[in-house]
Order: C-alpha cells, then sequence, then structure tokens
C-alpha cells in the first residue's frame, strides 16, 4: 500500500500541475481523440452516452503485448479480474461488484454478438485472440433494455478487425516466460465494395506453474460486399482450439512450499470453438435502416479431473436472430435517434460425465433454452446540448432440462421453467461544453437462471429435480457522472452509482445449492482522468470505491466476497521522445477483499496486491518490435481465492511472478 501512496501522490501532483504548462503550449499539442460508441446498439458520440463508457484503442492493444483479453481489461477502473488460471483463459471479469457471479452480471460481445454461455461455464476469452481485435468498449452501469440477460453490471463489447481497401498484411512472431511463443499471419485485400481478410495463428506456453499449459490455434476470416448503396453484406466466421491443463488451488501450506506446484497434475481440458455469423445492413434513407444479424455457434468441451476420477464432455450450440430498426430523423426540426429490435437465441447444451478410472458413464444431461427479447430506445435532442434517452424491454425464456442418473440413486429429470421480466431505462445527458457532458440514468435490470442453477439433487427424496423456487433477480440502478474537458491536454471522468438487487443469486456453499438472496447493495464511485503533459507525454489513472453488503438475512450486515473497495491505476506513456519509439508504465492495485464463497465474512480477507507493468515497442517503416515486463517488482500474489476444504481455509490460485514478453510484427 505505501507504494501506491509513493505512486499516486506522485502522479496526482504532476497532473493538477498540468493545466499551467498546457494552457502555454496549447497551441504545439495536439487535442485528445474524439470517439463514438455503440453503447446504443448505433453510432453515437460518446459524450452524449449516459454512461461511464471507455475505449481500448487498437494502438494500445498492439503495444501491449497481451495474451488475452483479460489483460487489457485489469487496468480499467469499475472492473475486476480474477483469473483462475493465469491465462486468461477462464478468467471472471466482474463490473460493478458482483463478486462470484461477475461473470454472469456482465455481458460480453463479439461484434455485438453476445458469448456468454447458458450455464456456469462462464466466457471464453481466449476465443477470440488479440490480434483480431480493432477495438474494445466498456460501458458500465446495466445494459439490459439493449442487451437483455447478463447485463447488470454492463458491456463489454468486442470489435474484430475489418477489412479495407487495397491490399496489406502483416506477420508476427512473440516469445515470452514460460516457455511461450506465437505465431501470426494476418492479410486483408479491397476493391469496389468487396473486401476480405484472413487470419491465423498459433500460441503456445507452459505457463506459470505446474500443468499450466496452454496451446491454441485461430482461424478467422471476415468478407464485407457493398452490394450498393442501400444494401450490404458482411459474412464472419472464426474457430478456436486448444488444449489446457488444469493446476487446481493450493492450500496455505502449499503455497509456502512451492506456489508453481499442482495438486492436480493429470488434470486438463480442450476446448473447439467456432462460430458464423452474416450481418445484412439496408439503408432507406429518410426512413430508417434495418441491420438482422444471424450466427451460430458450435462449442465443445472435454474436461478431465483425474485427481477426482472424474470426466465431463459438454456440447453446446447455439442460434441467434437479431434485427433491429434504426431511424434518425428530426420531428418538429429537434434532432431524434430511435431504435427498436428483438432479439432471438436458442441454444442446447449436452452434457456427459463418467466417473472411475474405467470411464463409467453415470450421467447424460440435455438443456434446451430459448429466449425471446423485444425493445425500443430513443434519444431526443431537446436542445442541441441536452439529451433525453428512454427505452424498454420485455423478454421471455423457457428451459427444457432433461437429466438421467445413470447409476441408479436418482430418479431422473425431465422439466420445464419459464420466466418473463421488463426492464427500463431513463437518462438525461447535458452537454454543457465541448466534450464536457454531466449525465444521470435510472434503470430496471434483470438476471435470468442459469441451466446449471436450476438442477437441484434431491438425495432424501431419491431424484433430481429442477430449482422452481429459485427466481430471476432484479435490480433498480442509479448512476450520476461527469465527464470534462479542462482543456485540449487534460480530461477527466466521475461516476457515482447506486444499485439496489432483488433476489440476487448465489452458491450458499453451506447448503451447496443456488438461492435467491432478499437483497443486496452495490454503491460505489469510479474516477477517471488523463493529461497530455508535453506532446511526447501523457498521463493516466483511475481509481474505484465499491462496497457491496448483504442487506437481509441470513447474511445482513456482512460483505459480498469477491468485491474488494478499493482498486486503483496510474501510468504514464512516452511516445516519439526518439522518433518511433513509445514506453509505457502503469501500477496497479487492488484491495483486501473476502474470498469466493464467504458469506459469512468468517475467514480472514484474501490480501491486497500491488503491480507495476513496462513495455517498450518501436515502430520503424514497416516493422514494429516491443518487449514488456509484468509485474516487474515480482509481487507473489493470488487474484482468485477462494474458501473451501476441511477444515475451512483459503484455497488461492497464485498468479505469475516477474515475466517478460516480446514481439516482432513486420507489416506491408
Amino acid at each position: 500500500m505505501k507504494n501506491f501512496v509513493v505512486f499516486l501522490a506522485s502522479w496526482l501532483i504532476i497532473f493538477f500541475a498540468a493545466p499551467v504548462g498546457a494552457s502555454d503550449q496549447k497551441k504545439e499539442l495536439p487535442a485528445l481523440d474524439t470517439v463514438v460508441v455503440t453503447a446504443t446498439r448505433t453510432e453515437i458520440e460518446k459524450q452524449v452516452v449516459p454512461a461511464n463508457v471507455s475505449i481500448i484503442e487498437s494502438k494500445q492493444i498492439e503495444q501491449s503485448g497481451a495474451r488475452s483479453v483479460v489483460e487489457l481489461l485489469r487496468s480499467q477502473e469499475g472492473l475486476a479480474v480474477r483469473d483462475l488460471l493465469g491465462n486468461g483463459k477462464s478468467a471472471a471479469v466482474d463490473l460493478r461488484g458482483f463478486g462470484e457471479s461477475g461473470p454472469y452480471n456482465t455481458l460480453v460481445l463479439v461484434d455485438g454478438r453476445r458469448v456468454n454461455e447458458m450455464d456456469l461455464s462462464g466466457v471464453d476469452w481466449t476465443q477470440v485472440p488479440v490480434d483480431q481485435i480493432e477495438r474494445i468498449e466498456i460501458v458500465r452501469g446495466t445494459g439490459t433494455v439493449l442487451y437483455g440477460d447478463n447485463a447488470v453490471g454492463g458491456v463489454i463489447n468486442i470489435i474484430t478487425k475489418n477489412p479495407r481497401e487495397g491490399l496489406s498484411a502483416k506477420a508476427k512472431v512473440l516469445s515470452g516466460s514460460y516457455s511461450r511463443h506465437k505465431e501470426k499471419l494476418f492479410i486483408s485485400a479491397g476493391k469496389n465494395g468487396l473486401a476480405g481478410l484472413l487470419s491465423v495463428g498459433y500460441d503456445s506456453g507452459e505457463g506459470y506453474r505446474e500443468n499450466g499449459e496452454l496451446r491454441a490455434k485461430d482461424i478467422g476470416g471476415r468478407v464485407n460486399y457493398d452490394i450498393s448503396e442501400f444494401l450490404s453484406l458482411s459474412l464472419k466466421g472464426g474457430h478456436h482450439k486448444d488444449t489446457y491443463g488444469l493446476p487446481g488451488p493450493l492450500n496455505e501450506k502449499d503455497m509456502a512450499n512451492n506456489r508453481r506446484a499442482s495438486r492436480s497434475p493429470d488434470d486438463g481440458a480442450e476446448t473447439s470453438d467456432g462460430y458464423l455469423a452474416l450481418t445484412t445492413e439496408m439503408d432507406f434513407g429518410k426512413f430508417g435502416g434495418i441491420t438482422t444479424d444471424v450466427s451460430f455457434r458450435d462449442r465443445s468441451t472435454d474436461e478431465k479431473f483425474a485427481s477426482y476420477s472424474f470426466a465431463a464432455e459438454r456440447d453446446s450450440r447455439t442460434w441467434s436472430l437479431t434485427p433491429r430498426y434504426v431511424l434518425n430523423s428530426k420531428p418538429f426540426g429537434h434532432k431524434n435517434n430511435f431504435i427498436s429490435g428483438l432479439d432471438f437465441y436458442r441454444s442446447k447444451l449436452e452434457m456427459d460425465s463418467f466417473f472411475g478410472t474405467s470411464g463409467f458413464k453415470s450421467s447424460e444431461a440435455e438443456a434446451e433454452r430459448t429466449s425471446l427479447g423485444i425493445y425500443a430506445h430513443n434519444e431526443f435532442y431537446i436542445k442541441k446540448d441536452i439529451v433525453l434517452s428512454a427505452g424498454a424491454r420485455r423478454e421471455w425464456v423457457k428451459y427444457d432440462l432433461q437429466q438421467n442418473d445413470l447409476t441408479g440413486f436418482l430418479s431422473p429429470l425431465s422439466d420445464s421453467v419459464e420466466d418473463a421480466e421488463n426492464a427500463y431505462t431513463l437518462g438525461l445527458s447535458y452537454l454543457y461544453r465541448d466534450d464536457c457532458s454531466v449525465f444521470l440514468r435510472v434503470n430496471r435490470s434483470f438476471r435470468f437462471q442459469l441451466s446449471d442453477e436450476l438442477i437441484l439433487y434431491d438425495f432424501s427424496a431419491g431424484k433430481i429435480k429442477a430449482n422452481k423456487d429459485l427466481k430471476p433477480q432484479r435490480g433498480q440502478h442509479i448512476e450520476l457522472g461527469l465527464a470534462h474537458r479542462l482543456n485540449k491536454s487534460l480530461e477527466g471522468r466521475v461516476t457515482l452509482f447506486r444499485a439496489s438487487i432483488k433476489d440476487e443469486i448465489f452458491y450458499n456453499s453451506s447448503t451447496y445449492t443456488n438461492e435467491n438472496h432478499p437483497e443486496t447493495l452495490h454503491q460505489g464511485i469510479e474516477l477517471g482522468a488523463r493529461a497530455r503533459l508535453f506532446t511526447f507525454l501523457s498521463l493516466f489513472g483511475n481509481y474505484t470505491f465499491e462496497e457491496a453488503t448483504f442487506e437481509e438475512a441470513p447474511f445482513r450486515g456482512n460483505y459480498v466476497p469477491a468485491v474488494p473497495k478499493h482498486r486503483a491505476n496510474a501510468g504514464f506513456e512516452i511516445r516519439d521522445l526518439l522518433q518511433g519509439l513509445t514506453f509505457t508504465g502503469s501500477y496497479n492495485y487492488v484491495g483486501k477483499s473476502y474470498a469466493i464463497s464467504d458469506q459469512a465474512n468468517k475467514l480472514s480477507k484474501a490480501p491486497s496486491y500491488n503491480t507495476i507493468n513496462a513495455t517498450l515497442s518501436y515502430e520503424w517503416k514497416f516493422i514494429t518490435a516491443h518487449l514488456g515486463v509484468n509485474n516487474v517488482t515480482n509481487e507473489k500474489y493470488s487474484d482468485y481465492v477462494v474458501a473451501g476444504g476441511f477444515p475451512l481455509g483459503l484455497n488461492y490460485y497464485p498468479a505469475p511472478e516477474r515475466n517478460w514478453v516480446a514481439g516482432l510484427e513486420i507489416k506491408y
């Protein structure tokens, strides 16, 4: 903590001294970028959106040397990352403090296509290689009206690269700690409205811990065709295949002996994940336009837990149809943006479980989830600098559940569960100056149950049954935010948020079931700032204070586990001090929190930690080279800590110590 205080104090002194130097040189300094985002499922100026929005741009992604998306997300305010395996594969990403259930309250999109699974397996963050990403948009605060289920804490939209006119190509090689190496080839071509790209890559490494290896192969492509000025098509597809180890947790004694060890050296898994998506855009001029997305995804996972004599095979297939109508008009001379559409998803999950050294099939299960959501959202410019936004959504969901216990101990399950929920949003944005805005927004959110959460094993009655007592969770949210640009070189933002969640769904480790908690409260403040002191030097930083508490029995007054009160990030970027050379450094602090599953707050808190990362990149003509060192101070920490075991104690998933990565890219 001492290092953090010193670092932050130094940064603040420079930051608040910036206006004097900046104003003296304002004619020489370029303006900070003005960006647009897709926070309303259609392009809009960032300052108009009544939410705390940030964007990770392509240049930042290229220079980071990040292995996965989660490495890019760690530095963002309001967002917590807990990496189970240390390679980004199965990380838990949490917006606005939901702890263990954070991944199920944070919606993740790839080009607007939802990639959250229907069960508890969460998001696979390696399904889209970093090299295929153009930018990442983070919208904090519920996006339930526009996106439906899972978007309680916010939305993360990963936008992949688009082919362009002309011919271009990239080849990339990378090497790093723990025997990591990566090779990547990217080619794009386009002419006369027809453009395409192809990307292939291989990534391999042994990992920080024993049995921590990850080997991945990827191929992705996209074709865009502008048939006319009224009609365009885009076809995207990709396939990801990997194998990886499952090193498992370590207790405190194990950590003291060897934090890189594994108690499950033979556990592992493999994934095959492919998708195909077609987008059609029809532009009717003053009568608006219709965009329709149709997609199919097939994902299979085979897991082998030799340490428990257990194995599982999962295969999930998802179809989606998401048409939407957009009309930009000027009724009575006032600018107005209207969007309405429907989201239809059908997912089917098949799972076989095997027990014992002989691989006896112990159960077979099948779950089908069908959801339909209809929504409308409108932005009305009361004046050119005052924007009123409002929207509503109605969504229906149905689960068909089948499970057969082949051991004969439990009678089979064959049942269905249906639910429906509403959401609304009402926001007001005031653009009191160019690039400066203040907003107020109120929302209602919901999250439906996951298929795994709906399964109950009633051993006393000798049967498997549907958990029909488990209700969807509902939330009431309010946010107040300010984004202010002092001059062309200095900007800051502050957001206050409060969310009262009814019937929040969580896993109760004492009863071994998923339950509703009557009420929880999530509230806090997010601060962020960026300063360009000189043409070559920029500073950035953010801080999040977050408090998540149980408001009713049985855990009234306790803190929600895995939600640290304090998180902070600060850093600098030195660009072109020597032509083509960029040096960045960042400091990340995460405070203490109770371990996952410790709703009773009985155990000691998981320790706080702080890390420093540094990256050096050099660009010369068609060649780019970079060198990065992560965890410079060799901090020994775990960002994923779970309460469990007999006797009850803390179990750790150690994060990597100091490590390096270096890469070379050739462009044509």
